[in-house]
């Protein structure tokens, strides 16, 4: 349902020039599509464009000094109170913007639901530029819950016209448009594709969830500078709202009789360090006074966008948006407690070197796999094998990827759909989450495959270098194929299980305990020609008595072969400006090249514990007979 408010009147008769301006602010008001809200406050958008007068005279908002610590100057701060200035002082709203919960959102509803969402609106000439008009429209939220959050958010979109006047302006159109996004803005010409009208002069604005940045359509942007640390997401927007249009008169004599906190020269926001402080309001920003010339220095001509659907392996761009995100709320919980930071980056420090400091990294000759390995060794086995064979690892990557892109298009059947605009006749929610379960269980059960193919390859090729049986790629996926049977049998079991045990938190260590244990089955199946249901047992039987000893190195194993990607993803983000399509083109190559090492390092550890079950203390033993018959 799309909302209307009537638009503001006049407390006093317009001049002729602000008559015109004000009809220029109707003409080109904002449509605003906020993004969909979360009942939990973790999600979504919580905030709507908010009257000024919703939040001065309130009983929770106070006036405070610029002083250490800030001595309250007055509560319920009214506009006429603002209107002497206050330079260095700032407004303190309920809340702690560290650690905001829900409280700022459940003030925000309180104030907002006897206020309609507002817009202020201002007509401009900029000295420098004579012969040109801007038309800003400022938003005022309460709160900004993004990476940096914070009390107070002012976001804007202005439009720029080649007139001298406001008179001159409704005889013409805008020639750009700038839409704010954090520390910059974007542009587009009047007319390009990317700027949705309604009624042809409205533009459609797209604030990003809990940022508010402004962005022209329905995306997840990428943030790097001005256009913000992090992840900016507009891809569920409710239906369009128009927010009543608050003129602002051109004149500083005028505008401050009917908003005196527009002389306000403090902050609209609790003082915080670095960019979790509060903003400054539209008076303190250089478009207010020189727009064009703020214009033609800040905007720029198109966002980063993380590309549509998914890629192999974890993307560059989506570890990068997890990585921010999760390290601005780290930064938020450890801001006024540097002692606990410190003591968190100490502890992984220690973390780090003692794992290193407890394995042995020398002497991890590859060859013969059947041999004992300390997981270090493991690990630089397989680098080493990689290095003298690396015409059968790159096939071992490209069967991966292959295997890997069919799982890509399957989910991107579910990322066309739900990337169809919901206005043109997208699926139903329930539609779309039937559509999004049955997507994701093809997906997990792809991958699942695909690593277990991988895998079984690998310890095929090394079963068959110790026996000194040529090996190729071919020969490795044949011998996959030729054990499919057991192989799903292990696979399926061990998903299936996994899967159960997850469904109830009380049982998740108990998933965790069995996906450790029986990690060794898929090796059994091919070294040993085990069933399934023995290769099952089998790994329990090797892991059994040193289950630590072995969840510690798979963990390190597979998370650095899942991290290699994304690492160098945020790397290139930060350090290149190359496009998000390439650096995840990049990501998904190293992934792909990656996980044939981590298989074979899995291989590895496993041929570890066939030789000390079988001979316990020994170094290297001969060829282990295959005495696992399969069953049935």
């Amino acid at each position: 349902m799309t909302i209307l408010w009537r638009p503001d009147h006049a407390v006093a008769a317009d001049g002729p020039q602000d008559a015109a301006a004000r009809m220029l602010a109707e003409r080109y008001s904002p449509v605003v599509r906020l993004q969909k809200d979360s009942a939990d406050c973790a999600n979504g958008e919580q905030f709507q464009p908010t009257d000024v007068e919703a939040v001065l005279g309130d009983q929770q908002v106070a006036l405070r000094g610029p002083w250490r610590p800030p001595d309250l100057v007055k509560s319920q701060p009214t506009a006429g109170d603002l209107g002497r200035g206050f330079p260095g002082h700032f407004l303190d709203f309920p809340g702690d913007p560290l650690r905001p919960g829900c409280d700022y959102a459940e003030w925000s509803a309180r104030i907002n639901a006897a206020h309609p969402a507002t817009v202020y609106a201002h007509v401009a000439a900029d000295p420098g530029f004579p012969g040109q008009l801007s038309l800003e429209y400022w938003f005022f939220y309460v709160f900004n819950d993004y990476n940096n959050t914070h009390e107070g958010d002012w976001e804007s979109i202005r439009l720029v016209f080649d007139a001298a006047t406001p008179a001159a302006a409704l005889a013409t159109h805008p020639t750009a448009v700038g839409f704010s996004q954090h520390g910059g803005a974007e542009r587009a010409r009047w007319g390009d594709a990317k700027l949705e009208l309604v009624d042809e002069t409205h533009p459609v604005v797209y604030p990003a969830a809990g940022s508010h940045a402004n962005k022209y359509g329905r995306r997840l942007y990428l943030g790097r500078g001005s256009e913000g640390l992090g992840c900016d997401d507009t891809t569920r927007p409710q239906p369009a709202i128009r927010p009543r249009v608050a003129y602002v008169p051109m004149a500083r004599a005028d505008y401050l009789k009917q908003y005196p906190w527009l002389a306000f020269e403090g902050r609209w926001g609790e003082r915080q360090r670095s960019f979790f402080d509060g903003p400054t309001g539209p008076n303190m920003k250089t478009s207010w006074t020189a727009p064009i010339q703020d214009a033609e220095s800040t905007w720029r001509d198109d966002s980063n966008t993380v590309p549509a659907g998914t890629v192999l392996g974890p993307s560059g761009t989506g570890a990068f948006c997890t990585a921010i995100g999760t390290g601005s709320v780290l930064l938020r919980q450890t801001l006024d407690r540097t002692w606990l930071l410190g003591l968190l980056l100490a502890a992984l420090v220690v973390l780090i070197w003692f794992a290193a400091s407890r394995t042995r990294w020398s002497d991890a000759d590859p060859l013969p796999a059947r041999k004992r390995r300390a997981w270090g060794q493991a690990i630089v086995a397989a680098l080493r094998l990689f290095r003298l064979r690396p015409g059968l690892f790159a096939g071992f990557a490209t069967a991966f990827a292959v295997l890997g892109l069919v799982t890509v298009l399957l989910a991107r059947l579910q990322t066309a759909r739900h990337d169809a605009p919901a206005d043109l006749g997208a699926p139903t929610d329930n539609a779309t989450g039937f559509w999004a379960s049955l997507v994701a269980l093809g997906v997990t059960i792809l991958t699942m495959a695909t690593y277990v193919a991988l895998l079984a390859a690998v310890t095929a090729t090394l079963d068959q270098l110790d026996r000194g049986v040529p090996a190729t790629t071919d020969a490795a996926l044949r011998r996959v194929v030729a054990d499919r049977r057991p192989l799903t049998r292990a696979a399926g079991q061990y998903l299936l299980v996994i899967t159960v045990l997850t469904i109830f938190v009380a049982t998740i260590p108990v998933a965790i305990y069995y996906a450790v244990s029986r990690a060794f089955a898929i090796p059994a199946v091919v070294a040993e020609q085990c069933s399934g249901r023995t290769s099952l047992r089998r790994s329990r039987m090797l892991v059994k008595g040193r289950w630590w000893r072995t969840a510690v190195p798979l963990a390190i194993v597979v998370g650095l072969a899942l991290a290699v990607g994304p690492a160098a993803g945020i790397a290139m983000l930060l350090g290149t400006d190359w496009p998000a399509t390439l650096i995840n083109v990049v990501s998904s190559i190293l992934f792909a090249l990656a996980m044939p090492v981590a298989s074979a390092a899995v291989a590895y550890l496993y041929f570890d514990r066939v030789v000390a079950l079988q001979s316990p203390g020994s170094g290297e033993l001969p060829l282990v007979p295959r005495t696992y018959a399969r069953e049935g």
